[in-house]
Parts: C-alpha cells; sequence; structure tokens
C-alpha cells in the first residue's frame, strides 16, 4: 500500500471510532493502521527525545498490569488505556508527523461540518434521530447543543480542534478566513463548553504574545491559568451546577488518592452511561473525576503524576526553539491544560493530536539543543587553545 494511503486509513479508522466507540474491530483496525505506519528506526530516534514520557507510560503501565493481579478492571476501562498505550508507542515510530496532522486536520474538519449542520437543526426546531436539545441547566441562560454526537462536550471540542487548526491557515483569503473563525466560534458557544473557552482563550495569548519564545511568562501563564480555573471553580460552585459538581468530584476524587497514594488503584475509567441522569451519586458512581491529571493520580499514585507533570514542564521549555507559530504549540498547550479540569483521553483524536504535538515539539527542541550545546562546547574549545597558547610559548 501507498504510505499516503496508510495514513488516509488512519484517519478513516479515527472517523470510525468517533461513531462506533469502543470494540474489538476498532481497536483492531486502529492497530493494524498503526503497524502499516511504523518504523523501528523512527522509534528509536524519537525515544532519545522523550525518555521522560516513556518513562512515564512503561511505569504506569507496568503498575496497571500489577494492579490486575490484585483488582478487576472493567472492559472499557481496559480498551481504553489499551488505546492509550498503543498510541503512545506507535505514533513514536510514524515517519511523517506532518502527513498524519494534516490527514486528522481533515478529519476535524469533517465532524465539524456535521456537528455544526446538527446544531443549526437543532436550532431550528428540527427532530434528530442522532441528537436532541437538553433541558436548559440550572444557573445558565441557554441549553447546551449536543450536536453530531449528542454530547455537548464533543461538539465543543470539535468546534476548538477546529479552531486551532483554522488559525494557522495563513494562505486563506482574509474574508474567508474570518467567516469560518466566526462560524466556529458561533458552534463553540452553541456547546457552551466553557473549558474550551478557556483552552481557546489561552492559544490566542499564545499567538499574540508569542509566549513560545518568551520562556518566563509562558511558565507563569499556565500555571495562573491552572490556579485560576480552581479558584474561580471554588467561588462559583454554590452558584453554577456544573463547577459545583466539578468541586464535589474533585474533592472525592483526593479522598480516594488517600487511600493509595504511592501506586493507585491500577486501570480506571469512567462508566457513565449516556442516559444518566447528571447527578453528584451518578458521577461519582461511575468514577468520573473531572480531571485527567486526578485520574492519572488515582489509578498511578503521586510519583507517576509528578513523572508527568515534568514531561509537561519539560515541553514547555522545548517550545523556545520554536521561532514561530505551529499549530504543534496550541495544540499542546491547550489540551494539557485541559487535562487538569477536564482532558479528552477517551477521545481518540483528541489523544492522537495531543501525543503528536508532544512529540513533535520534545524531537524538534531536543535536537536542537543538542546542536546548541555542541556549537557552544566548538566555540569554547578555540578559546581555552587561546588562553593557553602564551603559556606554552613560555
Amino acid at each position: 500500500m501507498h504510505i499516503e494511503r496508510r495514513y488516509w486509513l488512519f484517519g478513516a479508522t479515527i472517523v470510525l471510532f468517533q461513531l462506533a466507540g469502543y470494540n474489538a474491530m476498532t481497536l483492531s483496525l486502529l492497530a493494524f493502521s498503526l503497524i502499516l505506519l511504523f518504523s523501528a528506526e523512527c522509534f528509536f530516534n524519537n525515544v532519545q527525545a522523550l525518555k521522560w514520557f516513556l518513562s512515564f507510560c512503561i511505569g504506569t503501565l507496568f503498575i496497571g498490569l500489577i494492579k490486575l493481579f490484585f483488582n478487576d478492571a472493567s472492559m472499557k476501562s481496559l480498551m481504553m488505556w489499551g488505546q492509550f498505550y498503543l498510541l503512545c508507542f506507535a505514533l513514536l515510530g510514524l515517519k511523517d508527523r506532518k502527513q498524519a496532522l494534516q490527514v486528522l486536520k481533515i478529519v476535524v474538519y469533517l465532524i465539524f461540518i456535521g456537528d455544526l449542520i446538527s446544531n443549526l437543526l437543532l436550532m431550528l426546531g428540527f427532530d434528530l434521530p442522532w441528537s436532541s436539545l437538553p433541558p436548559k441547566r440550572i444557573g445558565e441562560f441557554f441549553p447546551r447543543f449536543t450536536g453530531i454526537k449528542n454530547n455537548t462536550l464533543y461538539s465543543g471540542s470539535i468546534s476548538f480542534l477546529a479552531l486551532c487548526f483554522t488559525l494557522h491557515e495563513r494562505q486563506l483569503p482574509k474574508y474567508l478566513h474570518r467567516l469560518l473563525l466566526a462560524m466556529m466560534v458561533f458552534n463553540l458557544v452553541l456547546a457552551s463548553s466553557f473549558r474550551y473557552y478557556i483552552a481557546l482563550f489561552s492559544v490566542v495569548i499564545l499567538i499574540k504574545f508569542r509566549l513560545y519564545s518568551r520562556q518566563k511568562l509562558l511558565k507563569m501563564g499556565y500555571v495562573g491559568t491552572i490556579i485560576l480555573v480552581v479558584l474561580a471553580t471554588w467561588l462559583t460552585r454554590t452558584i453554577s451546577l456544573s463547577n459545583s459538581l466539578r468541586w464535589q468530584l474533585w474533592n472525592n476524587t483526593l479522598d480516594r488518592i488517600t487511600e493509595n497514594p504511592l501506586s493507585g488503584i491500577g486501570f480506571m475509567f469512567q462508566e457513565l452511561s449516556e442516559h444518566s441522569m447528571v447527578s453528584y451519586h451518578n458521577l461519582a458512581m461511575s468514577g468520573v473525576t473531572e480531571s485527567t491529571i486526578l485520574l492519572i493520580m488515582l489509578c498511578f499514585g503521586l510519583p507517576m503524576t509528578l513523572l508527568f507533570l515534568a514531561v509537561i514542564a519539560q515541553t514547555l521549555s522545548r517550545m523556545r526553539f520554536s521561532s514561530t507559530y505551529s499549530v504543534t504549540l496550541g495544540l499542546f498547550l491547550s489540551l494539557s491544560l485541559d487535562l487538569f479540569w477536564g482532558g479528552s483521553w477517551d477521545n481518540i483524536l483528541s489523544l492522537s493530536l495531543f501525543l503528536l504535538s508532544l512529540y513533535g515539539i520534545n524531537h524538534e527542541g531536543y535536537f536542537q539543543q543538542r546542536a546548541e550545546r555542541y556549537l557552544s562546547k566548538e566555540q569554547r574549545e578555540p578559546q581555552c587553545l587561546a588562553d593557553d597558547s602564551p603559556k606554552l610559548n613560555e
């Protein structure tokens, strides 16, 4: 099979996952498409730049497998984490990350078009067999539109991802570029997923102030955003049902973490039915954490969580080697921030984009860092010889 067609097969598999979800067929097809793209040479080349992340993957996998001997894990949890490790290891061996990103960009745009059409039809009062308009939540003025997958979070996510790619489309005419951005922002507002408002704001600030080349401001802004969101959640927990539930679920997860803080409980993921009534009891019993960072801590313990946070910090540091903005910078910044108050590792599309961005930034940063050190060493050696030459003449 021609190499370009293999990337399109991977893209088609991603679309199939969006429609059919986790099952033996989709996971097998995903594995097959990734095997066709895998290169052992690229894998070992990329591993050099991602030693910390590889240690995180191997460490959490080892903990999870050990815990399986003592604790049962649901089939959905095993499939979700199986998908995570499959993508982590397989995408390290991609020969052409840019081609993969290009294919996934087309996938994002196609799904966005379907999502926007679904929301417009719901707005006009049509009854759709695949989607319905939920009742307005307490403390909110408008209902949240559910889009093509009957899920407000997914509708917000696909709108945000489409915005990320469109912000980087420099070759489009200005009027068309603005029209596309307006349509995507409109659909994002319909979904009312506030976490993606924060994600979009972070990308705009990154581009506007070129924070990728201003390390101190980037890291201060990153940590400040996390503190601000946590503080805002706490302050509005009495007037917003969403933030009230989020705050309770965070506290519930922290209580569970204290029971086994070093090694966690092993593989676990939320088991929430689409038709479940939204309440604290139902969400807590279904294993909802409202934070992927807390989920990692619950499953694999504090040491592995600290290692993952170190990976994020290292990747932010390596952004400084980017002379211009690229879509991977915006995707990594926003999707990594979202892990603290949400995250979507169960969504193979978002997870693939997160990993490709993580790998791309670290690969380029690592080898540029090595080149800088080599040049610095080369410049120092002649200077040392020059300093020693008078002594030799004496």
